[in-house]
């Protein structure tokens, strides 16, 4: 006699091993990818990136805790950060702000990047370079030694049930994040990341900036707001500490649909 059983239900995939396996495909940097197929499946990652929560990732609800404005002899550093995943191509992290803090002004040099919020609102004040570009995407073609012409964009403030946040190469590629009303923590997908990128044989390093405010005319370039960007040495406000990431694992093999 012959018993028949039911099949197998699909093996079920985590919502961040989808979106890691859907990242490392969209970034990962061959020349047979199409611009069609890059936008793609940029289309498709940031669509479901909108849709990913804390819990998602089993993030610590400790590291979440309102403790009030930042302390940091109660607090230690003012920022946390929590790496999910990194190759050659793509960095998947999570930074958590504590409460009145900030990231500072900062860039991106050549990346696209993704900005997810997963708790709580943060302040975006965002900036492009009004440049040629060098290969690492530093600017070339400054005015002023050390001094930027930029186009300064609307701030907004993003929280949790707000679409992820984008930046482009040359577009919206420098910005200052701070926490509103209590700790924030948000996903970060930059592509490709900063430190040695040995397809291209450079160091893409992370620079911060400042805008200078009187003691200078404007840019003389006609559209938009804007501004001059000042490169200065990394704020002393500003340091992290880590936290192991506990969630499900990424892998770059990994498929989106599971299996």
């Amino acid at each position: 006699m012959c018993t028949s059983f039911p099949p197998f239900p699909p093996v079920m995939t985590s919502l961040i091993r989808q979106i890691g396996a859907l990242a490392v495909r969209t970034f990962r940097r061959e020349p047979q990818t199409s611009s069609s197929n890059f936008m793609s499946q940029y289309e498709q990652l940031y669509n479901i990136l909108n849709t990913i929560k804390a819990e998602d990732i089993n993030l610590d609800p400790s590291l979440l805790e309102d403790r009030g404005t930042f302390n940091p002899r109660r607090d230690g550093a003012p920022v946390t950060y929590m790496q999910l995943y990194e190759d050659s191509d793509v960095t998947i992290c999570v930074f958590i702000l504590k409460k009145g803090v900030r990231l500072p002004m900062h860039d991106h040099p050549g990346m696209h990047g993704l900005l997810k919020v997963l708790h709580g609102s943060v302040a975006v004040q965002s900036y492009s370079f009004i440049a040629n570009m060098s290969m690492d995407g530093v600017p070339v073609n400054q005015s002023l030694s050390g001094m930027f012409p930029a186009r300064k964009h609307e701030a907004v403030t993003v929280s949790a049930s707000d679409p992820a946040c984008r930046l482009l190469p040359e577009k919206q590629n420098v910005h200052e994040i701070r926490s509103l009303n209590g700790p924030a923590a948000f996903l970060d997908i930059l592509a490709p990341p900063y430190g040695t990128d040995k397809r291209l044989g450079i160091e893409r390093d992370c620079h911060y900036y400042q805008e200078l405010v009187g003691g200078f005319p404007p840019p003389q370039v006609p559209e938009g707001r804007l501004v001059w960007l000042v490169n200065v040495p990394s704020p002393t406000d500003f340091w992290c500490d880590q936290a192991e990431y506990s969630g499900p694992p990424i892998e770059e093999d990994s498929d989106e649909n599971g299996s």
